[in-house]
């Protein structure tokens, strides 16, 4: 098991974000998280990652294991040398700067040319508008473009454990099967992906499973195509067909 989270329960000050939740990811899969704003998912992604001291938070019980070791309180920039990366809500790429500064700001913890060479490639053969535009600053890219290339920061780490955190997140609906194409690529290629993410119809036709939030608790976990399935699911978030 690549990741497991075990009875977690945070706090921001004197209120509960989560309470006792428990999910994985699996080496290989993709795992949606969905459910109604407020719930709890980014806060879970956040946890996870490292960030939720910085945005207030703590972990008041459970325990977050990567690859075999637990990471509560372990900083951010340990984690990503460690293969666990996150892309933020709302992309924040570097406006000013161009595609392949961001690019190279994404890879700094590869101290090789070479390997930032062959990886800045990789990222290139996965989204061709990237580079194409490679020399624009970023700020003037259309929002499925950022999108790409915070997806293509993230990459330059070469994660084991990619987390996306709303990834179609004000894109237009060809955008959105793009991104989502592309997502799939990504986990072809080896990297396991945890999202979070309020197109739940999206996510979960690409999900191997997922799991719905419903305030700060996990209300349901299954396979993506068995959520699809389920009655209460599609009232809740797919609406009627």
């Amino acid at each position: 098991m690549l990741l497991e989270v075990r009875n977690l329960t945070v706090y921001y000050g004197t209120v509960q974000a989560l309470n006792n939740i428990s999910l994985s990811v699996n080496e290989g899969e993709i795992v949606a998280m969905i459910g109604p704003n407020g719930s709890g998912k980014s806060t879970a992604l956040n946890t996870i990652c490292g960030t939720l001291k910085a945005m207030g938070g703590v972990i008041r019980t459970g325990k977050i294991v990567f690859m075999e070791q637990t990471i509560n309180g372990i900083p951010p920039h340990y984690l990503v040398k460690k293969g666990l990366c996150i892309v933020p809500e709302e992309r924040r790429v570097f406006p000013t700067m161009t595609v392949l500064e961001n690019l190279e700001m994404g890879g700094y913890i590869l101290h090789d040319k070479r390997t930032i060479k062959n990886t800045m490639e990789k990222v290139f053969q996965l989204f061709p508008v990237l580079k194409e535009r490679r020399k624009q600053r970023a700020g003037t890219l259309s929002s499925g473009e950022q999108q790409m290339l915070a997806i293509g920061r993230a990459l330059m780490l070469q994660p084991k454990l990619l987390l996306l955190d709303e990834p179609s997140l004000g894109l237009s609906p060809n955008y959105v099967e793009a991104v989502f194409e592309k997502i799939k690529e990504i986990n072809k290629n080896g990297t396991s992906i945890l999202l979070v993410e309020q197109n739940a119809r999206m996510a979960l036709e690409y999900a191997d499973r997922g799991y719905v939030f419903k305030i700060g608790e996990i209300a349901l976990e299954d396979t993506g195509k068995n959520l699809l399935g389920n009655e209460e699911v599609r009232r809740a978030f797919l609406g009627k067909d």
